[in-house]
């Protein structure tokens, strides 16, 4: 989805989302990989489409996804 910087931190912040049959959604979840480490969110979206994932996706901020990011520490 994109890259995530400050200062010497790169971030390439990555979109996942898969079909759940059983309540006939979509989840998602967010990426955070740089070189070799990987840090996931738990599936925080919950929506009818992956349209709907990617638009609540693109509603975070840098600043909450570096706050995100922080708490996955």
């Amino acid at each position: 989805m994109g890259e995530l910087a400050r200062g010497d931190d790169r971030w390439d912040v990555l979109l996942e989302s898969v079909r759940d049959d059983e309540m006939n959604c979509l989840r998602g979840r967010i990426h955070f990989v740089s070189g070799n480490t990987h840090r996931l969110s738990g599936w925080i979206f919950l929506e009818w489409a992956e349209r709907d994932v990617n638009t609540r996706f693109g509603e975070f901020s840098a600043q909450e996804l570096w706050s995100l990011l922080d708490s996955l520490g």
